[in-house]
């Protein structure tokens, strides 16, 4: 096998088994995603952001290196192309259109729902869809999604194949933006000289930064919304917050909660361990029952949530009670 096939049929490979593996995925119905199997929560945008500052760079710099030869060394629709258009165009077949038809329309009939459903699980869970789709759950947007996403690169490399590349490929025309004369001939030297240089740099940073805060992370997250706010009962004015902790691991997590500047004279309920399931959100409420001397003043209440491999989130509370 050449390079180039080699080359080829490892991307095609990633292609479909990215989104299965969790290497890189965007849940967009329970709001995660997933990078190099990890999941983080939207909370965590930033690492998100930087993935697709690496991915964008990534193409751009593969413009500036090589040229075009992201089209014919690693664009999965390029390489179905090809080699769809040899069978169909082999010496058995040739000569034979009916069966050249019947096979190129078999083989995209084949492929097509493939493609379609790695797209889709790009941007939603692999298991739910497989599960849609062998119960013909109509009643779901992702099946349709997955028929429309079907029909299209059925369409796409039945009927379009080079025709997409040659006229309409957007990624296509950047690269001919972007090359210039060096990148034009290729090669491992134009990473070395010149924009190709800078990009080099600029990547080699991104993901470095990426990688840090994706094997830094904590594994979970943390938010609090108000509840009860400012309600008198015996005396005494009660605020109370909704603590949500979100496990964002597969396996079970049990959390510490501490607490600084609650004042004595509180009455406060307040739970120093939560216990999550894998995957999975838990809930507490935070009481407070505050005392009369503390109205007019402003308190800040740091609550610190730490997780069984000692990595913490700190959130702040600010209570200013007023008499009504």
């Amino acid at each position: 096998m050449s390079k180039r096939m080699l080359l080829q049929a490892t991307i095609l490979i990633l292609f479909f088994i990215v989104p299965l593996l969790d290497i890189f995925r965007i849940d967009l119905v329970h709001l995660h995603f997933y990078v190099l199997t990890k999941s983080f929560s939207f909370n965590d945008g930033y690492i998100l952001l930087l993935t697709v500052l690496v991915l964008v760079f990534t193409f751009v710099s593969i413009s500036q290196w090589f040229g075009r030869q992201f089209c014919g060394w690693m664009c999965p629709h390029n390489t179905f192309s090809v080699y769809l258009t040899k069978i169909t165009n082999s010496k058995t077949l040739r000569n034979n259109a009916g069966l050249r038809n019947a096979i190129d329309i078999g083989l995209s009939l084949i492929f097509a729902p493939l493609i379609g459903f790695s797209m889709i699980a790009y941007f939603y869970s692999p298991k739910d869809l497989f599960e849609e789709i062998i119960t013909f759950d109509t009643g779901a947007w992702s099946f349709w999604a997955y028929i429309l996403a079907t029909v299209f690169f059925f369409v796409m490399i039945n009927r379009l194949r080079h025709s997409f590349c040659r006229s309409a490929c957007p990624y296509g025309m950047l690269q001919m933006i972007l090359s210039d004369k060096n990148s034009r001939t290729g090669g491992i030297k134009n990473m070395f000289r010149g924009a190709g240089l800078v990009l080099t740099l600029l990547m080699t940073v991104m993901t470095s930064i990426l990688l840090f805060s994706i094997f830094t992370n904590t594994g979970f997250a943390v938010s609090i919304g108000k509840n009860l706010q400012g309600v008198p009962a015996e005396n005494r004015i009660i605020y109370t917050y909704n603590l949500q902790i979100e496990n964002l691991k597969d396996k079970p997590a049990t959390f510490t909660l501490t607490y600084q500047n609650v004042p004595e004279s509180w009455d406060v309920i307040l739970p120093s361990r939560v216990k999550a399931e894998p995957n999975s959100v838990a809930s507490e409420t935070l009481l407070f029952r505050i005392d009369q001397g503390s109205i007019g003043k402003n308190t800040t209440i740091m609550i610190i949530i730490t997780n069984e491999e000692g990595k913490k989130i700190e959130r702040e509370i600010s209570i200013f009670p007023i008499k009504k």
